[in-house]
């Protein structure tokens, strides 16, 4: 069904930056909603990151930052003048969704905090993402997902193995922004239905703390002082069966026992150690936790798993339907059928001859299918047909212009 957009006729107004924001955007239009992404004329610091990752970014060629601003029309409004705040104002009074990632003092400044718009626009839901939350004695701090979702969170330090020369480990830049924005994407969502019902908007938030708790909560738990649980996971701490082991040619593979009783047997079958899948010791967690015969396992393990190739363990379990995989690097999913199957995977060839491959949000629908691709817009691509949509003449566009409130990139 072509036409099934779950999101259609919803239009959100995005005045943010980076990745946590777009994000959230890009989820939403993906699944048809109007996104008028609102940028000044120097544009979106994110357009400027590629080249850090040796990556192109020009207006008309920039992967990583259509990746994320997919299906999104552009203006451009210098809003410090009252010419571009005005017309914000009208983009506003249209919306049903504000979403910025602004920081809550410069949101004040400017008049753009939820107090205030919600007296002119009931019925807008203004979605914000922050660093640490409202509140707190953090509230106002800036961020990114490499600390405030990562670093807070307590992931660098104690996914460290500490030796002489070791470092914390960093995350993995973006992540924690598209988990924030995905968060906030569904509070949205929540905000709109219930919208259906009272015509009325709401305020709805997310922050980059407050999910890198949320998904290391496990082990935030887990290390609390009166329970056993402790970081980092080593060699020495790990159960044989959900342990990495280095293969024949180099490779790497990890299976996923996760419940020892249940589980062992099959193992300890598929390594060709059956005398160890219903032993009395071996074949039990208690028996397991015992340092000695962990250590005593893992060595042996590292023997058998040595024996073989990575391809030749990943059939073996294969075919015996056990939770594994072979450990991949950033970049193989070009080479896994699994990937582009499912389409979250997809190749992409821009009018100047440069190709790549694009990575897009999973969820899917069955009535509505993949979303097509749209590449991410350019500076103010979209400034003067948005301009006209609010009733601004073609006289008082140019005006605008003129003043440097608005800005429309010449094609």
């Amino acid at each position: 069904m072509a036409n099934y957009k779950p999101l259609a006729g919803v239009k959100v107004i995005e005045l943010s930056f980076m990745m946590a924001g777009p994000s959230c955007c890009r989820y939403l239009a993906d699944w048809g909603a109007d996104v008028i992404k609102v940028e000044k004329k120097s544009g979106d610091t994110f357009r400027f990151y590629p080249p850090t990752m040796g990556m192109p970014a020009t207006q008309d060629c920039n992967p990583l930052y259509d990746d994320l601003n997919a299906g999104k029309r552009c203006i451009s409004l210098d809003i410090t003048k009252p010419e571009g705040m005005e017309a914000l104002h009208k983009l506003l009074a249209t919306a049903d969704v504000f979403v910025t990632n602004n920081r809550q003092k410069a949101l004040d400044k400017n008049g753009l905090d939820y107090d205030t718009l919600k007296e002119k626009y009931p019925g807008l839901i203004m979605a914000q993402v922050t660093s640490y939350g409202r509140k707190g004695p953090r509230r106002n701090d800036p961020g990114q997902d490499t600390i405030s979702f990562w670093v807070s969170s307590g992931f660098n330090a104690d996914m460290m193995i500490e030796t002489d020369n070791s470092y914390p480990v960093f995350g993995s830049n973006g992540t924690g922004d598209f988990i924030t924005g995905l968060g906030l994407a569904y509070a949205v969502v929540c905000a709109l239905y219930k919208k259906k019902e009272t015509g009325l908007g709401d305020y709805v938030e997310n922050s980059l703390y407050g999910m890198g708790l949320w998904c290391t909560s496990n082990y935030n738990i887990g290390c609390l002082p009166q329970y056993k649980w402790k970081m980092p996971r080593r060699r020495d701490t790990c159960t044989p069966g959900s342990a990495p082991f280095k293969c024949k040619d180099g490779n790497w593979i990890m299976c996923a026992v996760v419940n020892i009783e249940a589980q062992w047997a099959g193992f300890a079958n598929a390594i060709g150690k059956p005398e160890w899948a219903h032993h009395e010791v071996y074949g039990t967690t208690k028996g397991q936790s015992d340092f000695k015969v962990r250590a005593y396992l893992m060595q042996e393990c590292e023997s058998i798993f040595a024996s073989k190739t990575a391809a030749e363990w990943d059939k073996i379990f294969t075919d015996l339907d056990l939770t594994h995989d072979i450990m991949a690097h950033y970049g193989d999913f070009v080479k896994n059928e699994q990937a582009f199957a499912n389409e979250y995977a997809f190749d992409v060839t821009y009018p100047n001859g440069h190709k790549t491959t694009l990575i897009r949000p999973s969820m899917t629908s069955e009535k509505m299918g993949v979303p097509e691709f749209v590449r991410g817009p350019m500076t103010g691509e979209q400034t003067e047909s948005i301009l006209a949509e609010l009733g601004y003449t073609p006289e008082e566009i140019r005006e605008m212009e003129s003043s440097g409130a608005a800005y429309q990139i010449s094609l």
